[in-house]
């Protein structure tokens, strides 16, 4: 993974930019781990810590791992001093073995290489419980209309964020965003989904296939 901290510059802008489209599909994962009995999740990839935040809100014990020391300074200056963070790689982080109840990995993976990608799932699946659950949120496959009009769209956003990273999030869309990546896993099992903003983004709740 990337060690340059590339999100120093949009950390500032990112949770108003962002939060009026992602807070009620945030919700609805904190109410989907809650309906699971989920105690304690960890977010890879938390960024400015809003997702944790709305955990805590839930009453669900909350951790969050990010790469980006100027989104982990903005997530520890904005959210409660009972949420623990960890500026570490997502691929190989130093959490323990089994720990937690959910792992949640939102919009992490779309700018990554493939195998970037699976690594970050598999290291989810460590952290994790057996009887866990990985919850997932990213780029949904743009077939139709709506969906196609929603790519072209994040195309600019994705564009902005440097050629590499457009680079990997068209690769992701040519796969078939999230549903195509999940799809090829044999390890989890999808329980719930649910297309947003017309299909441009999609939530998937797995739990681990022995």
């Amino acid at each position: 993974m990337k060690s340059e901290d590339d999100y120093q510059r949009i950390a500032p802008l990112y949770d108003l930019i962002l939060n009026p489209f992602l807070d009620s599909i945030r919700r609805d994962i904190c109410r989907l781990l809650l309906l699971q009995k989920v105690v304690r999740a960890v977010d890879l990839g938390c960024g400015t810590g809003r997702q944790c935040a709305l955990l805590h809100e839930h009453g669900i014990n909350a951790s969050g791992v990010d790469r980006s020391s100027a989104m982990l300074e903005r997530a520890r200056n904005k959210t409660v001093k009972d949420i623990e963070y960890y500026q570490e790689d997502l691929t190989a982080t130093s959490l323990r073995n089994k720990y937690f109840d959910a792992a949640i990995i939102s919009l992490a993976l779309h700018e990554h290489e493939p195998e970037t990608q699976n690594q970050i799932i598999r290291e989810a699946i460590r952290i994790v419980k057996p009887t866990g659950f990985l919850a997932f949120l990213d780029h949904g496959k743009a077939e139709g209309v709506a969906p196609r009009v929603m790519h072209y769209l994040a195309c600019v956003p994705e564009r902005l964020a440097g050629r590499k990273h457009f680079r990997n999030y068209l690769l992701f869309m040519k796969n078939y965003g999230l549903q195509g990546l999940l799809s090829s896993r044999k390890d989890l099992r999808i329980l719930r989904e649910r297309g947003y903003l017309f299909g441009g983004l999609w939530l998937c709740l797995t739990s681990i296939s022995p």
